[in-house]
């Protein structure tokens, strides 16, 4: 078979289908380990009054839903080249990993800003001890807004689809749809601008009390690097829910070739759940920890120790999270 055969528009043919389903198949195999490792590290390895690491594993948890479900529905069905259940199974597969798994990474992303906004800005705010932690209340939120947007399009023609035709995700052509894709852009356009800001806004205020005359060389040294870390995590954060947002709804479209849209439809879905894992784990000393004590590179005095250490976030404001229940 030509190339020019295998980039060729109209039905999927079987070599297009086969390397499709392998590429989902390692990316989400990829994406589910690295994304239960963050998950489990931090469920069962961290001090459980940290606010900030407890929305790290929400969105961990959302990212395995994605990740998951690929392995689940899409991807048997591309090798198969079959719908070997139900109509409403494949709805139900389209609401939760298109709505459920995946609105929960935005709106946790909204959470860790705020999270962050709160211990720079308000620390007295934040050292204060609460009845209901912010971060808790913030998480319960965040999952009660996914299960809605889980159960909202459940009616008939407002389905979330996986397409045979296409290799990825489609919405049903009708107005709930069309009105649906217009707030989700919008909304995750807004999302993205105002996380932006504020992680603009931290890094500066971080950079100016790195020049305090009370910190060390040394020290100053430190957070220099923690604010790069800082800046760097929340932007590629960012980037990524925007650059998601975009495939799944236009950037797609102008691909007139079927595996050009595979990449941006469906493909990048996946990929970019899996990568933020990856993200997590590179970027946070603490998760990283909680990842190589789950896999056993430590020693039980050295978990004991990482256990029983204040939890700090990624720019080590301080050790406060153990205010935030």
């Amino acid at each position: 078979m030509t190339i020019d055969k295998f980039l060729s528009t109209g039905q999927p043919s079987d070599l297009v289908r086969i390397v499709s389903a392998i590429l989902l198949t390692i990316v989400s195999v990829f994406g589910s380990v690295f994304n239960t490792l963050v998950f489990v590290s931090l469920l069962l390895r961290v001090k459980k009054k940290d606010g900030f690491l407890k929305i790290c594993c929400t969105k961990s948890f959302g990212n395995d839903i994605v990740c998951i479900g690929y392995l689940f529905w899409p991807i048997p069905v591309t090798f198969l080249n079959d719908y070997f259940m139900p109509h409403m199974f494949n709805a139900f597969m389209g609401q939760l990993v298109g709505w459920f798994g995946w609105s929960i990474g935005p709106l946790s992303q909204v959470l860790l800003t705020s999270n962050r906004v709160l211990a720079v800005f308000f620390p007295h705010l934040y050292h204060r001890t609460y009845r209901f932690a912010p971060s808790n209340v913030g998480i319960v939120i965040c999952l009660v807004l996914s299960f809605l947007l889980f159960i909202a399009f459940f009616p008939e023609d407002c389905h979330y689809l996986y397409s045979l035709k296409d290799i990825g995700w489609l919405p049903e052509e009708s107005f709930c749809t069309s009105v649906r894709r217009s707030i989700f852009i919008v909304s995750m356009i807004i999302i993205v601008i105002i996380t932006s800001i504020c992680g603009f806004l931290l890094f500066f205020r971080l950079i100016a009390d790195s020049f305090q005359n009370t910190m060390s060389t040394i020290q100053s040294t430190s957070r220099k690097s923690k604010n790069k870390k800082i800046l760097f995590q929340t932007l590629t954060q960012n980037f990524l829910i925007l650059l998601d947002t975009l495939n799944t709804t236009m950037t797609y479209k102008l691909f007139p070739v079927l595996f050009f849209q595979f990449l941006t439809l469906s493909f990048s879905m996946v990929f970019l759940r899996a990568f933020e894992g990856f993200i997590m784990y590179a970027m946070n000393e603490r998760i990283n920890k909680g990842v190589r004590a789950l896999l056993g590179y430590k020693t039980t005095d050295q978990l004991k120790t990482l256990q029983g250490a204040p939890s700090m976030m990624i720019w080590n404001v301080s050790s406060t999270s153990r205010h935030m229940n």
